[in-house]
C-alpha cells in the first residue's frame, strides 16, 4: 500500500534530510582527518596551499553539479535528479576511500561534489513543492539542520577513528558516508514526485493524485481541488515562460530579480565565514590556539554537537518572526562574534584564546538560527513554478562557488593575516544588513503561488526593480488579512474552504 499523508511527508523529509546529512558530513570530514598522522604521511605532508586545493576541489565538483542541475534537471524531475546525485556521491566516496595519491583523492572529491551539488539544488525545491506553506519553513529548516547533524557526526567519527594506527584513521571516516546515498537510492522509489512538476510536465490529473496522497484525502476533496486550481492558475499566468533563458529576463514576472535574490542569499551565507570555521576548526585549534591534536578534535566535536540544538531551533520560530528578521539579526550577531574571535586571536593570552573558543561556538549558534536555513528556503520559495529548479540550481551554484573560494583561501589567509583575516568577514556581515532590509521581501505563511504576486506587475523601474514588494510583504506579514492587494487576500472560496476544515492545506499548500 503506497504511503499517504503524514507518513508520506515524513518519508520525503527523511530522504531530503539524508541528502543534506551527506552534505554536512562531507563538509566536516576532511577537516577532521587532514591533520591526522596517516593522512599526512600518505599524501606527502601537504602544505597549506595543497590543503586548500584538496578541500576546495570538492566545492568545484559541487559547483559543476549545481550547473548541471540548472541545465538538465527540469525535464527529468525531482526524483530522478535525486537518483543521479546519489549515484555520483556513491562513486565519489569509493574513489576517495581507495585514494593513494593527492590526484586520486582530488578526483574522488570532485565526483562526490558533483553528486552533492545536484542534491543541494534539488532537495530544497522538492521539499518546498510538497510542503504546505505553514509548514514549509519548519520542514526546510529540518533539511538545513541535517547539514549540522551530518557535520557533527563527521567530527565524532573522525575523533573515534583518530585512535587507529593504520590508514583506517582517515579512510574509515570517508568511507562511512556511503550510507547516505545508499539510503537515498533505497527509499526515493517509494515517494512521490513534486505535484507542481507533474502539473507542468505530466498533467493536472497526476498532480491532483499526488496532492490527494500528500493530504490523505480523496481526489474530489475541496482542499485538494483548491490546491489544483491554484497551481493551474499559476501555470496559466506563466504560460509564456517556456525557454530556459527566460529566467534571465526581468519584464513581467521579474524572473531575473528572483534568481538574484536566491543567488545572493547563498552568497551571503558563505561570506558570513562559516566554512572558514567549519572546514578547519580542528586545524585552527591545533595550529593557532595551541591545543593538542586530540583536544582539538574533542573541542570541534563538542562545538558541532551543541550547534545542532541551535540549528533545529528555527523550526519553532521561523514562521512567527519571518525570513527577513532571521537574516537581519543573524548578520548583526555574526558580526559581533567575528570581531571578538579576531580580538581573542590578536591578544593571544590564555583568557583571550578561551574567549575565542567560546565565540567560535557562539558563531555556530548565531549562524544556525539565521543563515543556515533561510537562504536554502528562500530560493525555492521566490522562483516561479517553471523557473523554480533553475533558480534553486543557480542559488546552489552560488553557495558552492563562494564556499570553494572561502575554504581554498582560508589556510593561506590565516597563515598570512592571522587575526586580521576575520575582519574581512566582519565587513561582509555588516554589508548584509542593508541588502536584506531594502531588497528581500517577506514570504512567511504564503503559498508558493501567492508569493508570485509579490513580483508580478507593479512599478519595477529604476531602484524599484530591487525593492518592489518589500514594504508591502512586510506589512502583509504583520496583518495578512487586513491588507488588500495581490500578496494575500481572502476570497469567498477561501472562506468556504476554511469552513470545511480542509482550508489549512488549500491555503498553505
Amino acid at each position: 500500500m503506497p504511503l499517504r499523508g503524514r507518513l508520506l511527508m515524513a518519508g520525503v523529509t527523511a530522504a531530503c534530510g539524508m541528502g543534506f546529512l551527506l552534505f554536512g558530513y562531507d563538509q566536516g570530514v576532511l577537516g577532521g582527518v587532514i591533520n591526522s598522522r596517516t593522512f599526512v604521511h600518505q599524501f606527502n605532508h601537504p602544505t597549506a596551499t595543497m590543503q586548500g586545493i584538496i578541500t576546495g576541489m570538492y566545492d568545484v565538483g559541487c559547483l559543476l553539479g549545481s550547473i548541471a542541475t540548472f541545465l538538465f534537471s527540469e525535464p527529468i524531475g525531482r526524483k530522478n535528479s535525486m537518483y543521479v546525485g546519489a549515484a555520483f556521491a556513491l562513486v565519489g566516496t569509493i574513489i576517495q576511500t581507495s585514494a593513494y595519491t593527492s590526484g586520486h583523492l582530488i578526483a574522488g572529491r570532485v565526483v562526490t561534489g558533483v553528486g552533492i551539488g545536484i542534491k543541494t539544488a534539488i532537495v530544497p525545491t522538492w521539499q518546498a513543492e510538497v510542503s504546505p506553506a505553514n509548514r514549509r519553513g519548519p520542514l526546510v529548516t529540518v533539511q538545513a539542520a541535517c547539514i549540522v547533524a551530518g557535520f557533527a557526526l563527521s567530527n565524532w567519527v573522525c575523533l573515534g577513528a583518530s585512535y587507529a594506527t593504520s590508514s583506517l584513521q582517515w579512510r574509515f571516516p570517508i568511507a562511512f558516508q556511503v550510507i547516505f546515498p545508499l539510503y537515498t537510492l533505497a527509499t526515493v522509489p517509494f515517494l512521490v514526485e513534486s505535484p507542481r512538476w507533474l502539473a507542468n510536465h505530466k498533467g493536472l490529473d497526476e498532480c491532483t493524485a499526488v496532492i490527494a496522497r500528500l493530504n490523505d484525502a480523496p481526489l474530489d476533496d475541496p482542499g485538494v481541488l483548491a490546491v489544483r486550481h491554484e497551481i493551474e492558475a499559476a501555470l496559466e499566468e506563466e504560460k509564456s515562460s517556456v525557454s530556459w533563458y527566460t529566467i534571465f529576463t526581468n519584464s513581467g514576472e521579474q524572473n531575473f530579480r528572483r534568481l538574484c535574490l536566491g543567488v545572493v542569499g547563498l552568497y551571503m551565507q558563505q561570506l558570513t565565514g562559516v566554512n572558514s570555521i567549519g572546514y578547519y576548526l580542528p586545524v585552527i585549534f591545533e595550529q593557532y590556539l595551541g591545543f593538542t591534536s586530540e583536544m582539538s578534535l574533542i573541542l570541534a566535536a563538542v562545538g558541532a554537537t551543541q550547534y545542532i540544538a541551535f540549528a533545529f531551533a528555527p523550526i519553532w520560530f521561523i514562521e512567527r518572526i519571518g525570513r527577513r528578521n532571521c537574516m537581519l539579526w543573524g548578520a548583526l550577531a555574526l558580526t559581533i562574534c567575528s570581531v571578538l574571535i579576531g580580538i581573542g586571536l590578536k591578544l593571544n593570552t590564555t583568557a583571550s584564546l578561551s574567549m575565542a573558543v567560546a565565540f567560535y561556538f557562539l558563531f555556530y549558534d548565531a549562524f544556525g538560527m539565521s543563515y543556515l536555513n533561510v537562504p536554502w528556503l528562500y530560493a525555492p520559495e521566490i522562483n516561479s513554478l517553471k523557473m523554480r529548479v533553475k533558480g534553486g540550481a543557480a542559488a546552489s551554484a552560488s553557495n558552492w562557488l563562494f564556499n570553494g573560494i572561502v575554504v581554498t583561501v582560508t589556510p593561506m589567509g590565516l597563515d598570512n593575516l592571522g587575526w586580521k583575516f576575520y575582519m574581512i568577514f566582519v565587513a561582509f556581515n555588516l554589508s548584509f544588513i542593508p541588502i536584506v532590509y531594502f531588497c528581500y521581501p517577506e514570504t512567511k505563511g504564503l503559498s508558493l503561488e501567492k508569493i508570485d504576486h509579490i513580483f508580478i506587475g507593479g512599478d519595477a523601474s529604476g531602484f524599484r526593480c530591487l525593492t518592489q514588494g518589500v514594504r508591502e510583504s512586510v506589512e502583509a506579514a504583520k496583518a495578512p488579512r487586513d491588507i488588500p492587494g495581490d500578496i494575500e487576500q481572502m476570497t469567498e472560496s477561501d472562506a468556504d474552504n476554511k469552513s470545511t476544515g480542509t482550508y489549512a492545506y488549500a491555503e498553505h499548500a
